[in-house]
Order: structure tokens, then sequence, then C-alpha cells
């Protein structure tokens, strides 16, 4: 099959097609600052880590959206104390005069780690002194459900890695750039040693048929009876086994969208151009990629339409991948069906549903309300609430850890920060008397210099220390404990942001299964539910306080004996 068109032309394509996250403000009005940290003193931790920061920073969050970027801000000191960081100070003395009006940060706990300064954050949002709040790895928004949910994610820093997600798809996306395979299979490939896609001796040529077959006029359906007849097996992981695969209409559908066959591989919003990377063998051309897809040229608008999900629903991200069918034991597909005027096609708002989408299933094709899960989470929250002393203590065994962890850490920076001090006096007082000997070689040290150098090292040795006494005080108070966990009961049922929904019931959560009572029908389904740790082994001991998740639910009433 010729390509007389590049498939690096395809990627070009692809890439400019990226959906941009629109802005409410006008960035050219916005006086920005970007803030780095890290929570070690040592500096050869220190600079990779700052640097990547601000480089995701700037990637993914100010050029794209050309942001004014004044001042950044660079750190090198834990959050989780209120009041010892200068750098973070200045930042916070800049917003209060008006100078900055806009903050970005990598994620939350890069601002802070403690209730004093998460407060005084969202304070200044609330206030109107931070206009924009922006991060490179999470999607903030200020509404009330937007900013409750932030203050959970500043509190909750060191129990949870809230941004393992966001870790993985970096190492996922740098899987892509150097075309290696991150988990997901393709027909027709198998995967060698080098995590190359390679041509599959048993289902290479099954695949490249069912590509003609499109490119002959041959419909999807006729694609799926040919390939189903072909006792179609594939192997899913690398050295695995070959399993048997049954082929519906939406594999053949993907499969023909698919620009991997063409030789662009895309993950997410992640691309690489195969073709250069190795000795890639595609399936089709461009040309008849594009002549498949209905595309005249690589400039149409519809090769932008490869980009998106069938029917545009980008935002059908609610639980995806949670929630399961009773019957098929399968996950359901997420789907956003907006409601349009029928005039003006507008869109007055928009319903969540499930779908099971297995074939032979008595669901298939059947959809649910992403309404009953929500209303059992609900049920959950209003039946459960981990306030006692035992979750206490289950959250302070965590943090104690961290603390010894904390302590080991500072520790080792007090020792390497003493011993550099020691020898840079010694240094600078051999330097000076060589000068008093020698003063013509005061031209070659730079004394004041090497005296700024020491101030440094003895402010930073002063704050370690400060730091080292009060790791035992940064853990969190039972009372602190309290004013975020009683606060979850309530949250759901304020929050309207799809995402920020999505965000806290994962946290609890790991998945969901609507049973229907009447094969054909979701319509009155049990819906039950898997419980991440450690809130699923308190549930199984009891050890949660009933039926307190109202919202009249007052500190008072949680301090006293009945929660204990």
């Amino acid at each position: 099959m010729a390509d007389s068109k590049s498939t690096q032309q395809l990627l070009e394509m692809l890439q400019a097609g990226q959906d941009k996250d629109p802005r409410e403000i006008n960035p050219e009005l916005i006086r920005y600052a970007l803030y780095a940290r890290k929570s070690t003193t040592s500096e050869d931790r220190q600079a990779s880590s700052i640097e990547d920061q601000v480089k995701e920073c700037m990637e993914k969050v100010v050029t794209p959206n050309s942001l004014n970027v004044v001042k950044i801000y660079q750190e090198s000191y834990s959050a989780k104390v209120a009041d010892l960081r200068d750098e973070f100070n200045a930042l916070i003395k800049e917003i209060e005069s008006g100078r900055i009006e806009g903050v970005i940060a990598w994620h939350p706990d890069r601002l802070s780690r403690n209730m004093k300064e998460a407060g005084a954050i969202i304070d200044l949002v609330d206030r109107g002194l931070i206009k924009d709040l922006r991060f490179a790895t999470f999607t903030f928004e200020n509404t009330p459900a937007g900013k409750m949910l932030l203050g959970i994610t500043f509190v909750m820093a060191k129990q949870y890695s809230e941004h393992l997600s966001e870790s993985v798809d970096r190492g996922n996306r740098r899987a892509v750039e150097d075309a290696e395979f991150i988990g997901k299979f393709k027909h027709g490939y198998v995967v060698d040693e080098k995590r190359y896609f390679r041509p599959d001796p048993l289902n290479f040529a099954k695949i490249q048929h069912m590509f003609e077959m499109a490119l002959g006029g041959k419909s999807q359906k006729d694609i799926r009876i040919w390939i189903n007849k072909q006792e179609y097996t594939v192997q899913k992981l690398p050295g695995g086994k070959y399993v048997s695969h049954v082929w519906d209409k939406d594999d053949v559908s993907k499969m023909l969208r698919d620009p991997h066959y063409a030789g662009v591989h895309k993950w997410g919003k992640n691309l690489t151009n195969l073709v250069d990377a190795y000795n890639f063998e595609p399936v089709v051309s461009v040309d008849e990629f594009l002549q498949i897809n209905k595309i005249d040229d690589l400039r149409d608008a519809k090769i932008l339409a490869i980009n998106r999900p069938k029917g545009g629903n980008i935002q059908a991200d609610l639980l995806r991948g949670m929630v399961y069918c009773g019957k098929c034991k399968k996950s359901l597909t997420s789907m956003l069906v907006p409601k349009r005027d029928k005039e003006t096609g507008e869109v007055l708002h928009a319903r969540y549903y499930y779908k099971c989408e297995t074939e032979n299933c008595v669901m298939r094709n059947k959809s649910a309300r992403a309404g009953l899960v929500i209303d059992e989470a609900q049920h959950f929250f209003r039946q459960h609430l981990f306030i006692t002393k035992s979750n206490y203590q289950y959250y302070l065994k965590s943090a104690k850890k961290e603390a010894k962890r904390k302590t080991a850490e500072f520790d080792s920076d007090i020792a390497r920060l003493k011993r550099v001090l020691a020898n840079k006096e010694t240094s600078y007082q051999k330097i000076k008397d060589l000068i008093l000997e020698s003063p013509e070689m005061k031209d070659h040290y730079d004394l004041g210099k090497n005296k700024k150098e020491i101030t440094n090292l003895k402010r930073d040795y002063k704050k370690a220390q400060l730091l080292r006494k009060q790791v035992d005080d940064a853990i969190p108070t039972f009372e602190d404990y309290l004013k975020l966990l009683k606060l979850t009961p309530v949250i759901l049922s304020k929050i309207r942001d799809m995402k920020a929904m999505d965000e806290l019931l994962r946290i609890f959560f790991s998945n969901f299964t609507i049973t229907p009572v009447q094969d054909g029908t979701y319509k009155g389904s049990k819906v039950t539910y898997k419980l991440n740790e450690p809130w699923d082994g308190f549930v199984n001991d009891d050890d949660f306080v009933d039926g307190a998740g109202e919202e009249t639910l007052t500190l008072d009433l949680i301090l006293g004996k009945d929660a204990l």
C-alpha cells in the first residue's frame, strides 16, 4: 500500500486538533506568578524536581494559554508547617499588594500541606485577590464545590497520592514519545523485547484484509461478520497467550478510525510518529486511511474528528471504568446525552448514563441513569462517618510514619549543612588570611560572595533545625482530622462539577455494580459497591459513626461522647 502523504503530516494535523480548555478570563490582563517547591533542602535532589515542575507548568499551562508570568518562585522547604517558607510568604505579600493576580503551580500540594496556608490561598481566591488559580496536574474551578475540593486536596495531600494518575500519565507520555507499548494492545501487532509494535504473524494479514474490505466499500457489519468467522485470537499482553476475541461493531469502528494503523500512535493527547521512530510497518497508507474515513485532504476539518470520541462526549468521565453491569460483569460505557433546543440547537442540559455494550448480554444497549450510582453514594455517606478515635489512629499511624521519614531526612540535611558550613567558614578564613599576607591576591577572590554563601548556609541550617524540632507538632490533631471528615457526607450533594465529583468518589469507592431486577431494563436496579481501604476495613469492623452524615452535623456533635 503506497504512502504518498506523509505520516508526519497526519501527526501534525492530529496535534493541531487537540482541544484546549476554554478560559473565561483575559490572560493579557492577569499578572501570574509560578510557584515550584520540593520538601527537601538537599540541593542534589532539588534541582531536577524544581526544573521539572517549572517545565511542566510552562508546557501545560503557560505556553498553551499565552499567560503572562512575571515572576517564578522556587523553594526547597516543607509546606507541612505554616509560616516557615520565605518565598511562599513573599508570594502572598505580592498577591495582597495587587502586584500578582494569578498563581500557577504543578499541584495544590506544592502550595500547601497545612490548613493555615491552604486557608490563606482559598481566602485570597474568595476575596478576588487571586483572580486565576491554575495547576499542571489538577483542575480547579472558582466555585463553592471547587473550593471545597481544593481544601480537601490540600489537607489530604499526605494521606493520599492524589496525583498518582498524573505521575503515571507522565510515564505514559514519555513511553508514547519513545514509540513504546504502554499497555493497550493493537489488533494485528505483537510487542517485542524493546516494547515496539511488530506485525503479528497470525493476524497482521487479517487486519490488513479488514482495511481492504473497507476500502472496497464493504460495510462495518460485513467486515465484522467476516472476521468473526476466522476463529480470531489475540495476544493482549506481550508474551502472553492468544485468547479468543469476538468483534463487535464498536471494535471495527474504533480500529478503522485509529491512526495507529497508518503510523501515528495516539494515547490520550499524546502522539508520536511510529514510522520515524523505528521500522514500524503500517497496515494502511495515510492516503488509504483518509479514504476510509472519508477525508479528502489532510487540511480537511474532518481530520480533527479523529481526535475526539464518537459523539463528542469528551466530558463523560464520571467514574469511567468503575461502573459494572451486574449481568455480564463487564464495565459499562459512560455517556453524556445532551438535551438541545429544537430551534437553536443550543445545549440546554445533559444527562449522564451508563450503557452496557457487551455482545450477548441480556442488558446490551440498555442504559442506566448515573443518578442510581450517585444516590447510593449519598446513602453511604449519610450512614457512615469515619470520625472515631480508631479512624483517627489509622490516620495518625500514617502521619507518624511520614514524620519519622521526615525526621530522618532533616537529620541528614542538618548534618550535611553543618559539614558544608564548617568547610565554607574554614575556606573563608584561609582566603582572608591569604589576602592579609598578600594583598595583591585580593583581585583573585570574592570575599563578599563567600560571605553571602556562609550567611545563606547559616539560614538554611537554622531553618532545617527548626523544621526538625517541629515535625511532631505538624502531625494533624484529632480536631483537624474531624474538620475534614465531617464535611465528606455533605460535599457530594453540593458538588455540581463532574470532575470534582469523580475525584471525591474515587477516594472512597473502588467500583459500583448495577444489577437489574428484570432483564432488559435497569429501571429499579440494585446498586452495590466496593470500598477502597481503609474505608472498607472500617465498615467491616463497624468502626464508624452511624447515620451522622447530615448537613446539620456540627463540630460540637462530632466531639461529643457518642462520636468517640
